[in-house]
């Protein structure tokens, strides 16, 4: 409608030009006045031409000009933007302004209620419980129930469970009672009438509602809550006639609640896992095999390892295999070292090294790993026949001059961190180890790697005896040395009843030392390890994790305020575009639902923060995770950020921000390879990948960032 009436306008302009060029003929040369009424006639032509051409209708309109940017739409601007009192409650709860966030709940507009309650799912005040709970009884607006029912889930406080089973029960609008179902699962006891009320209620017929019934199921049941109804549910709702959302929850609750054993339902898992074209429900129903014990679900899941065209599913496969006797799924899993996929390769020498039994042949493992063409694959093959090698000097020499050949050689620090993890599955390790530890000056992401490795070391039931005091003094020194990561890498090892370190140690004052100085909220994970370790060694109940009070959130904020500013100028939908020694691949940052954080990453963006930095992490079928400045995952910046817990999933190429804890977040992020339902409310979720998600997936350590630019 907007270019049909600029265009009738246009068409009105040029009328009144035309007769006022016929009203103001001046005189000309001879000849001169016959080429302008010519002139005049071609235009009258033309005018009514374009007259007849508009009235041909919006079919026969000239095509728009193709956009400037590649063939992306033109930016459209958020939503605070254009709604300023939106704008006003992200702010405040950004401050954690409780009081002034319950105020808008008096707001005769409905959105703006709506958006004050959601965000307690963020500031999870205990003091907003009760006005959130009248609001889930009484609001007359759907979204404003939903936006309540959301935030007392998101919150886990299990006080609220009787008023969110009521709201469940009365709630008629789908979509709100979906959410309130969901977030009963949240909430659920066993005692509570939660859990039966999921498990054993009539389902509703509503398809939205439906599948906010089954996420409340596999809710309750991350959580271990569940029962033999619950389960007996979740396996009905994989028939094919269900949603996608109600089979996708099912089918994780079958892959992810803690000690099920599937057995009885074996064959039902296994009509779905065929029938269902879904891959993330398929993806999840194989995770399920492994938890049951009968021939058939073992021959589906050697067969989907050997076979299954998506690597996503082969990885999936493969964890299953894990589950089963070694002597059953060796070859099948042998065979899978070769597979295309690096990933599936890597985790294929995974399962080897900490599975293949002490008479399996060390040489065999050597030989295989010399000649794997993908680094961290050939360092994991070579550790384990080292670990086969025990009780065998001569091999385990040669084995071990094989890795340190190729840790000298490594271009890189995390090749050679590869390496040294490698030499930690023998006593003979413990001198390259230490060595890279101390080094001078400290590289971070070796002496991070040597330290855990050596840390796992001195575990072992072979470590010698004889150098139990020259390790004690290694980890005082790494302590003393200040470096967050060996600080926290000692604390842990301290209070490890299996290290037995306690008793190497006359006094622990270096700790006490090393814990003065920490800054926070900067050094936020060490500070919980030595916390955690302090009061352990003093015989003291553990510390509760670090939560920032109100004072230190508003000290944070005074400190590092949100660049509001900047989130008023950044369209919805904001596109970053990440080049990786992999590939590109585009982040769509979600403005709309985390403007706090999409801020802060594009403000590190135009800095070139990430420029050249690692991905750090990556967990096959889970995430890839980089931005850490340190490139060992224990870096971040000078200061935090207040959490945001948006409406949003992680789903695959979600993109979440890593914390220790709430409001501890900072500059690293990792994107979803698979869905991981069990991220949802826990971390800030602030982009999505837009495009290049076959890069995402074939990530590893030690990639390069490149750069990320904004679009």
């Amino acid at each position: 409608r907007g270019g049909r009436k600029k265009g009738a306008s246009s068409v009105k302009k040029a009328g009144k030009q035309a007769r006022g060029s016929a009203a103001k003929v001046k005189p000309c040369r001879p000849g001169a006045r016959a080429v302008s009424l010519r002139r005049m006639r071609l235009g009258r032509s033309l005018f009514a031409l374009s007259l007849l051409w508009l009235s041909a209708g919006p079919l026969a309109a000239a095509p728009p000009p193709p956009p400037a940017d590649g063939g992306l739409p033109k930016p459209r601007s958020n939503r605070f933007r254009q709604d300023t009192t939106l704008l006003r409650i992200r702010r405040l709860q950004d401050a954690r302004a409780t009081s002034a966030l319950l105020a808008f709940f008096g707001s005769p507009n409905p959105t703006h209620r709506a958006e004050a309650a959601d965000a307690f799912a963020s500031v999870q005040a205990p003091a907003a419980r009760g006005p959130l709970e009248k609001l889930l009884a009484t609001d007359p607006a759907p979204l404003v129930r939903r936006a309540a029912a959301r935030a007392l889930g998101i919150t886990g406080d299990t006080i609220a469970q009787p008023a969110v089973l009521a709201a469940a029960r009365a709630e008629q609008d789908p979509a709100a009672r979906a959410t309130t179902l969901e977030s009963l699962g949240r909430l659920a006891t066993a005692q509570g009438g939660g859990l039966r009320y999921l498990a054993e209620e009539s389902l509703p017929t509503d398809p939205t509602a439906r599948g906010g019934w089954a996420w409340g199921l596999a809710r309750a049941a991350a959580r271990a809550v569940v029962n033999d109804a619950a389960v007996a549910r979740a396996v009905l709702l994989l028939r094919p006639d269900e949603p996608t959302a109600a089979r996708l929850a099912a089918a994780h609750l079958l892959a992810r609640a803690p000690r099920l054993d599937l057995t009885q339902h074996g064959g039902a898992i296994l009509a779905a896992l065929r029938a269902d074209s879904v891959r993330d429900v398929r993806l999840a129903l194989v995770g399920s095999l492994g938890r049951v014990a009968s021939p058939p679900a073992r021959a589906a899941t050697l067969d989907l390892l050997r076979a299954a065209p998506d690597a996503h599913i082969r990885l999936a496969a493969l964890r299953a295999a894990t589950k089963l006797r070694y002597e059953v799924v060796k070859e099948t899993i042998w065979g899978a070292l070769a597979d295309p996929d690096g990933l599936v390769a890597l985790t294929a020498a995974e399962y080897f090294l900490e599975k293949a039994p002490a008479d399996e042949n060390a040489a065999m493992f050597r030989h295989r790993g010399a000649r794997h063409p993908d680094p961290q694959t050939q360092a994991t093959l070579l550790a384990t026949a080292l670990r086969l090698s025990a009780g065998q000097p001569d091999a385990a020499q040669g084995i071990i001059q094989d890795i340190t050949t190729r840790l000298q050689a490594a271009p890189t620090d995390w090749r050679r961190a590869f390496w040294l993890r490698a030499l930690g599955h023998h006593p003979a390790g413990y001198e390259p180890l230490t060595q890279a530890v101390l080094a001078q000056p400290l590289r971070p992401v070796t002496a991070t790697a040597a330290f855990e490795t050596l840390i796992a070391l001195r575990g072992r039931p072979d470590f010698p005896a004889d150098r139990r005091a020259a390790f004690a003094g290694v980890l005082r020194q790494a302590v003393e040395t200040g470096d967050v990561a060996l600080v926290g890498l000692a604390a842990t090892a301290l209070r490890d009843p299996a290290t037995t370190l306690k008793a190497d140690f006359p006094d622990f004052a270096f700790l006490r030392a090393a814990r003065q100085r920490l800054t926070l909220p900067r050094d936020v994970e060490t500070a919980q390890e030595l916390d955690q370790t302090l009061a352990a060694l003093d015989g003291k109940p553990a510390p509760s994790p670090y939560r920032p009070t109100d004072a230190d959130l508003r000290a944070l904020l005074a400190a590092h305020p949100t660049d509001w500013k900047r989130v008023l100028k950044m369209p919805a939908g904001q596109l970053a575009t990440v080049t990786t020694s992999r590939g590109v691949f585009t982040l769509e940052l979600l403005v709309e639902q985390a403007p706090a954080a999409a801020a802060s990453f594009a403000g590190l963006v135009e800095r070139k923060f990430y420029d050249g930095l690692l991905f750090h992490r990556v967990v096959p079928n889970f995430v890839a995770q980089g931005g850490d400045p340190r490139a060992d995952g224990w870096g971040g910046l000078d200061y935090t950020l207040r959490s945001e817990l948006p409406d949003e999933s992680f789903t695959t190429g979600a993109v979440g921000l890593a914390s220790s804890g709430l409001n501890t977040e900072s500059c690293q992020w990792f994107v979803m390879h698979c869905p991981a339902p069990h991220l949802d409310g826990r971390y800030t979720l602030f982009a999505r990948v837009h495009e290049g998600q076959e890069v995402v997936d074939k990530l590893r350590v030690g990639d390069v960032i490149e750069k990320v630019r904004l679009r």
